[in-house]
């Protein structure tokens, strides 16, 4: 079901703000008090030259990190379809030094470039065709004050990325701020204004992040976390669009879905996954970026993780972990059948992995799911654990004109 196709009500939720000393409490909101709208953003320059940013935690010891089964599995595993619009407007003994192999860990994987290729590699507009069309464009580039990390769209006007893109772990009421969202960014050397921004550039209007991450107590160690993600509302635009209508948006999973358990995997839990975002080592991170290779479940330190095999590193972080992964579907013939899971679920935001892209080649995600602090199976209408609770209190919270953002619109 799309989300064009849900009721969208009201769900009465008590958003405040405690205190505890410098630390919250409990998840609240917090609105831009500018309430901007725009489709610039930062200069075409200063898109270039912003640094990406990286998680500043310590990564925890996984020397004794390990793929699990799913018996840690908290719920059933559940997912909401996203929408387009209407109308679209070499083997290796040292796997530490392959690039495009396994390195230290032993997860496969493979990295490329989200461009054209060939005789259109040459042109700067064919080579940015590709993460202008869906669904790529519902990832992009989100610059803030710290620099830059990614994400992705999971409703109509919500973006998913990491909680350590908001602010440091533990740092309170301290956030960064002027978080602004370039959908399909695309800016090698020579790019036109067009190809930097194809869709524009979206201010933020509200965001959410676990109250557990802003006081410094979500269980985990170092990087790994149980609850490295966060929510935000991005603000219409000057001509009074809500930035889905023009990109589409991704669907999004909680309790790990399409994660499937047998004894050909070794009765471990595994999925194919494709991961997103703009890591800054590679093409300076003016180009997205796609890895995809089986992940897995693990637990670190209590903090429930997934895992993969990959080289991005700093500025891809809160980019989306994405299963089942689809442009386009084929016209089958002979009974052959797709199957009936949907396809494009966000399962979770690139959080941290090894620094070098020359050694682990590992990367970790939050799960979305069922966890001690986000216990419930249902948050009105958006699902179960963290990512819906962060989904519901966003879309309750007053949007201004007396409406919610879910009575507004946003949360389609």
């Amino acid at each position: 079901m799309k989300y064009s196709d849900r009721p969208i009500a009201a769900i009465p939720l008590a958003v405040s703000l405690l205190w505890a000393g410098s630390a919250y409490s409990a998840d609240a909101v917090v609105k831009n008090p500018a309430s901007p709208s725009g489709d610039r953003g930062v200069s075409d320059t200063d898109m270039s030259q912003v640094k990406p940013y990286s998680n500043p935690l310590p990564p925890p010891d996984t020397s004794k990190a390990k793929a699990e089964p799913d018996y840690m599995l908290l719920g059933v595993p559940g997912a909401v379809s996203g929408s387009e619009p209407a109308e679209n407007p070499g083997e290796s003994r040292e796997g530490e030094n392959d690039s495009r192999a396994y390195g230290t860990f032993g997860v496969p994987y493979t990295s490329t470039r989200v461009a054209l290729g060939g005789s259109n590699q040459t042109s700067a507009v064919g080579a940015s065709f590709l993460s202008s069309t869906y669904p790529y464009r519902t990832i992009g580039k989100l610059t803030f004050s710290a620099g830059y990390c990614s994400a992705s769209l999971i409703r109509r006007s919500v973006i998913v990325t990491a909680a350590h893109c908001i602010q440091r772990f533990g740092s309170g009421s301290s956030t960064f701020s002027g978080w602004q969202f370039t959908p399909g960014h695309y800016g090698a050397a020579g790019a036109t204004v067009q190809q930097i921004r194809p869709y524009g550039t979206w201010n933020w209007s509200a965001h959410v992040r676990p109250a557990t991450w802003a006081n410094g107590t979500d269980i985990g160690s170092g990087s790994a976390r149980d609850n490295d993600l966060a929510v935000i509302a991005l603000a219409k635009n000057s001509s009074n669009q809500f930035i889905g209508d023009l990109t589409g948006w991704l669907g999004y999973g909680w309790n790990n879905p399409s994660f499937i358990s047998s004894s050909k995997t070794g009765n471990l839990s595994v999925a194919a996954t494709s991961t997103l975002g703009y890591p800054g080592l590679m093409d300076l991170g003016t180009i997205m970026q796609r890895a995809d290779g089986p992940s897995y479940l693990t637990t670190i330190s209590s903090a429930g993780q997934i895992l993969q095999g990959n080289n991005f590193t700093g500025g891809s972080s809160g980019g989306p972990w994405v299963v089942n992964f689809v442009s386009a579907n084929p016209d089958l013939s002979g009974g052959a059948a797709l199957g009936t899971f949907a396809s494009t679920w966000v399962i979770g935001v690139t959080s941290w992995g090894s620094a070098d892209p020359n050694a682990g080649k590992d990367n970790y995600s939050s799960q979305f799911r069922q966890n001690t602090r986000y216990p419930n199976a249902s948050y009105g209408i958006y699902g179960a654990g963290n990512i819906a609770s962060l989904l519901q209190t966003l879309c309750s919270a007053q949007a201004g004109g007396g409406l919610t953002y879910a009575q507004a619109g946003y949360c389609n």
